[in-house]
């Protein structure tokens, strides 16, 4: 006999729709993979040269951009160049390629890249070698030093490939925040594999452009914890660029260090300004970081910097109002949540109908609710306007029984499975280190560990944890 608590009962009810999604999921990326094997990325002239077979792990889209502008500077010898995302079935397509490529990153406190998470379980994590012998490959890591795990699925990957048979066409290479001499070297290497390779090839997929700072207002005054502000820059040249919700910005401040600093768009192309949300990084030592003490404290109306919009696919979304979106963060977080939220508004006006009854769900949190309602009236307006169904807000320093936002899920299981069941998709958005870990935990209670990482295979996780 059986005994089923409602979380219980909530997880087979869930299982069931991410099962099915997850089989529909697999068929698509089946027939992509064969559609890719048909029909790769370049189509070379020559016959008598072996392919390159491109292999990439993305989570903010800095790898899988590396990997095409690789497979592009690649083809000037006109060589078939084959591109595949590493959950694809590139294996089968190694043994007849000169070389296997890798661009990989790391992501958050040494993880892979959600995307390639299953490829991990099925094949690092459950020590099982592939039939690489006589292959030769190259690696490219992507991490931030600043993180004690520094490249850390990059490493994982490049043993893996080693203990299958596999055989290093040139060492490893480790790029800490894309530093332009660890690029170079893999532009040197590339220039073995194709005489015609571009010699002017850098890692940048975009210039630069100047932008000035327009203004800046504090989000939480009176708060417990670091300020968070409103920032406001505008482009200097007529033509504004177009991004999506879920997109980032990398902004270089005058007098910086040369390393760039990502930043989630906290609004749509339409407004005519990039706005951020920024929290004011104090170091250990006291001191502001570069960055966010520029943002939040030094520039001036009018001052300049150098700033580059970058496409973060692992945080896109197709606003589809018929689905129900579920929406978890934390502080600073609420930029890419806010941002998804202004395109859910505008794809309910422009459907012509009212919102679905169940249509989207806040989790939020931050230390004091009479301080850190961050976003209050717009969430408010939301609410009103049924863009938001549910708001489920958590202030660690007011509410000793569910001071985060993981405990608010816990609290609310039975309706989280019944969300998921109904084909909800999740964005979550905030700090990696505290907010994500916990998040994540609670999911897996809820839900289980193996549904999950289901729904993040198939994309109905996303995630943009910082």
């Amino acid at each position: 006999m059986f005994d089923f608590t409602p979380v219980d009962a909530g997880r087979w009810i869930a299982a069931s729709g991410i099962v099915a999604s997850y089989a529909a999921f697999c068929w698509h990326q089946f027939r992509q993979s064969r559609r890719g094997a048909k029909a790769p990325i370049t189509q070379g002239v020559a016959t008598d040269t072996e392919p390159i077979l491109i292999v990439y792990a993305s989570q903010s889209g800095q790898a899988e951009a590396i990997a095409k502008q690789t497979a592009q500077a690649l083809s000037a010898d006109n060589r078939q160049i084959h591109l595949r995302r590493i959950e694809e079935d590139w294996q089968a397509e190694a043994s007849a390629a000169r070389c296997v490529l890798f661009v990989v990153s790391t992501y958050g406190e040494g993880s892979a890249p959600d995307h390639a998470l299953r490829f991990v379980q099925a094949n690092l994590d459950a020590g099982i070698q592939a039939k690489l012998q006589g292959i030769r490959y190259g690696l490219l890591a992507l991490g931030d030093r600043s993180y004690p795990a520094f490249c850390a699925f990059g490493r994982q990957l490049d043993a893996w490939l080693q203990a299958s048979g596999a055989r290093p066409q040139f060492e490893r290479i480790e790029v800490d925040r894309l530093d332009a001499e660890a690029l170079s070297s893999w532009q040197q290497q590339l220039s073995t594999l194709s005489e015609n390779a571009p010699s002017s090839w850098t890692a940048e997929t975009q210039d630069y452009s100047p932008w000035q700072f327009v203004e800046r207002q504090c989000l939480n005054a009176g708060s417990p914890g670091s300020p968070i502000f409103l920032v406001v820059l505008q482009a200097i040249s007529d033509d504004t660029p177009q991004w999506q919700a879920g997109d980032l910005v990398d902004i270089l401040v005058p007098q910086g260090d040369g390393y760039p600093r990502a930043y989630s768009i906290a609004n749509l192309p339409t407004d005519g300004r990039i706005e951020l949300i920024v929290r004011k990084h104090i170091r250990d030592n006291g001191q502001t970081g570069l960055a966010s003490g520029w943002l939040t404290e030094h520039a001036q109306v009018g001052d300049q910097m150098e700033l580059k919009i970058r496409s973060n696919p692992g945080f896109h979304l197709q606003h589809d109002i018929s689905r129900p979106l579920m929406l978890i963060g934390s502080g600073a977080g609420i930029a890419g949540l806010r941002a998804h939220l202004q395109a859910r508004a505008k794809a309910i006006e422009e459907s012509g109908n009212p919102a679905p009854q169940r249509n989207a769900w806040l989790f939020f949190g931050e230390r004091s609710g009479r301080h850190d309602h961050l976003c209050k009236l717009e969430i408010e307006e939301w609410k009103r306007s049924q863009v938001l169904t549910k708001v489920d807000m958590s202030f660690s320093r007011d509410d000793p029984v569910t001071p985060y936002v993981q405990h608010n899920l816990l609290a609310r299981s039975k309706e989280v499975c019944e969300w998921i069941e109904s084909g909800a998709q999740i964005l979550i958005c905030g700090n990696a280190k505290k907010m994500a870990p916990g998040i994540d935990k609670a999911l897996r209670s809820i839900l289980g560990s193996q549904q999950v990482d289901l729904l993040m295979a198939s994309g109905r996780i996303r995630r943009d944890v910082f």
